[in-house]
């Protein structure tokens, strides 16, 4: 008699070792989409956004107090888009909706700033000139001088803001 049983042509020794090979192999395989997930999330907020270039050009100059800016909570703090709403608006901007994002992702970065188009020199100018560190996202689909302010996790307070426009000071007519 024979020390090794034959199933379908093949011993048990060379299956158990078949079946090793593929669950080793498998392991590696989710210990690899594990580390790649893990890498990419913590790259998401280190990453630089490619966007396009966010320079108004001078005969588009629009202040960003004539666009009307809707703050949103982009964490799990509570009063956060309120509180800073109320900055804003002693700031002189317009304020539209102050609400949580929508969006169940928390916002990593101190702040994301959306806009159409149409209020690109705006959105520029609020980061530029106001000096807030903004993340600016140029979103082909949005339409209108309104921006969408997403607060995230970094947030504590605004920076200083200045007391003249961003475009400059306005021209008097008696010229």
């Amino acid at each position: 008699m024979s020390d090794y049983v034959y199933e379908s042509g093949m011993s048990t020794k060379r299956r158990r070792q078949r079946r090793t090979a593929i669950t080793l192999i498998l392991t590696l395989l989710l210990l690899f989409g594990a580390f790649w997930w893990a890498w990419s999330y913590i790259r998401e907020d280190a990453t630089p956004v490619a966007s396009p270039t966010l320079t108004p050009t001078p005969g588009q100059c629009i202040d960003p107090k004539d666009v009307t800016i809707n703050v949103f909570n982009g964490t799990s703090r509570a009063g956060l888009a309120r509180s800073s709403a109320d900055s804003l608006k002693a700031a002189g901007f317009t304020i539209g909706k102050v609400a949580n994002w929508p969006d169940d992702t928390e916002v990593k970065s101190f702040a994301v700033l959306r806009f159409g188009p149409a209020a690109e020199g705006a959105g520029t100018a609020f980061a530029e000139h106001y000096g807030q560190p903004v993340k600016l996202r140029l979103i082909a689909d949005m339409e209108g001088l309104t921006m969408d302010l997403v607060l995230g996790r970094k947030f504590d307070q605004w920076a200083e803001f200045p007391e003249e426009p961003a475009c400059g000071p306005t021209p008097s007519a008696t010229e």
